[in-house]
């Protein structure tokens, strides 16, 4: 959403590139911040955009607008350059930056991109290319500031204003002979001691580390947990390979959160609203409205089997969406609540009972307090419009309704706790099951609940 500051940048980009005025347009892109331009890019229908990105005569400023844009969007933009020019753009970011948007761009384009870059940026590129996607390998940042154990803070200080190839400094590590990570000292630290002392009596030995094929996921717990602005990532014997910072975790808790989002809908791990593609969005979520689409069916059928019922008291087809929705509603809060839960480490797998106990609590009483409100509605319905020929069975069918919105709720109370908790036991991710087989679960397990009362109930 952008704010009033981004909404006048982006009426006076529309402006200036429709009245073709270059001068003008860049002037405003001399006094916009870089990050204030890369979010408006994404505001602007794609010729547009380029025609921005080109009037950005500093190739340095170019480059920051592109890494502060989505890198699918940068990816779009770039393409329609000559390999060339955007081996140089690349260039001139951090290699994190440029990374994520060649993941974005075809195989064979990449190759010949990253061959047109200065070799040291390609190789630092390529390099992330050979770690898996999501993981610490693929978002590190492969510049740092490493010192031996036997450097003065003295020493430190000097080699700290002299590292301007490194990205942020927030941290100082220290290192031994075979690059294995033996501490850490913080800035402040830094400050705060004799400039003679050796870096090896001040530095916390104890270094917080993310392996190299870690989850980028748990890489954002873990700087969360234990309140870090930067994150070293290690190899299996503890050689330190790079460094996660802080602004890299925003943009992966942001990425995660979205992803989650995506799976809870049941629409896949894309932005439906963000991709090109009317097919990809098709392909990603037909199969989870099949199964929604399935259990519906399963659902009629159950209605049909106690059609002897229905044709005996009509009422009951009329409360069976009250039923089903109630059901639907609590199970679909409950089960995001426990993938919640999941996802910021508060529950495992091994809690199950303990939280399906508290689950079925909580539904239990929002059963009988609607159990008791829609049986009384029903009552009164009965009375004020005499639709019923159950005389003093109307009690009765108040009963069946209160009795069939308990059960729906109990029943998806415990479908929305055990089904996450139990994916998550498996290894796979819970946040798929918040959407479609949850409610397709419910809703079978409702209607055979609520029919199963009902004929026990009416048939006396």
């Amino acid at each position: 959403m952008l704010g009033n500051k981004n909404r006048m940048l982006l009426h006076s980009l529309k402006t200036f590139v429709t009245r073709g005025v270059r001068g003008k347009l860049q002037k405003v892109i001399q006094k916009a911040h870089p990050a204030d331009l890369g979010l408006t890019l994404g505001h602007l229908p794609p010729a547009m955009a380029l025609a921005v990105l080109e009037a950005i005569e500093e190739p340095a400023k170019k480059a920051q607008v592109l890494s502060e844009a989505d890198p699918e969007l940068a990816a779009e933009l770039i393409v329609q350059l000559a390999p060339e020019e955007i081996a140089a753009l690349l260039s001139e970011m951090y290699s994190d930056d440029s990374a994520q948007i060649l993941e974005n761009i075809d195989d064979e384009l990449r190759e010949q991109i990253i061959r047109q870059m200065r070799q040291a940026e390609s190789e630092e590129v390529q390099e992330r290319f050979d770690y898996l996607d999501e993981t610490a390998g693929r978002i590190m940042v492969p510049d740092f500031l490493a010192l031996s154990p036997e450097t003065t803070v003295a020493e430190a200080i000097t080699a700290l204003r002299e590292g301007a190839d490194v990205e942020l400094v927030y941290y100082i590590y220290v290192v031994n002979e075979a690059g294995k990570l033996d501490g850490v000292v913080s800035l402040r630290r830094l400050l705060l001691v004799d400039p003679s002392t050796p870096l090896l009596a001040v530095m916390v030995p104890d270094v917080i580390t993310v392996r190299v094929d870690e989850d980028q996921e748990e890489v954002a717990n873990r700087v969360e947990r234990y309140n870090l602005v930067a994150i070293p990532v290690v190899d299996d014997v503890g050689k330190m390979l790079g460094v996660i910072t802080v602004d890299d975790v925003i943009d992966i808790i942001k990425e995660e959160a979205t992803e989650d989002i995506l799976r809870l809908a049941g629409t896949g791990e894309e932005d439906p609203l963000l991709s090109g593609s009317v097919l990809r969005s098709f392909r990603a979520r037909w199969p989870w409205l099949l199964a929604s689409c399935f259990g519906g069916m399963f659902a009629f059928l159950a209605t049909h089997w106690f059609e002897d019922l229905l044709s005996r008291v009509v009422l009951l087809a009329g409360l069976i969406p009250v039923v089903m929705g109630m059901g639907g509603n609590v199970g679909t809060q409950t089960s995001t609540l426990v993938v919640r839960g999941l996802a910021i480490r508060r529950l495992d797998a091994s809690q199950l009972l303990r939280v399906m106990f508290r689950e079925l609590q909580v539904g239990g009483l929002l059963g009988l307090a609607y159990a008791g409100l829609v049986g009384v509605l029903v009552v009164a319905f009965e009375a004020t419009a005499g639709l019923g020929n159950l005389g003093t069975g109307v009690l009765r069918l108040a009963t069946v309704a209160g009795l069939g919105i308990l059960s729906s709720m109990l029943v998806a109370t415990g479908i929305g706790t055990a089904i996450p908790l139990l994916l998550d036991r498996m290894k796979l991710d819970p946040a798929v099951a918040t959407g479609p087989i949850v409610t397709v679960s419910i809703d079978v397990c409702a209607v055979l609940s609520y029919f199963g009362i009902a004929r026990l109930l009416l048939s006396f």
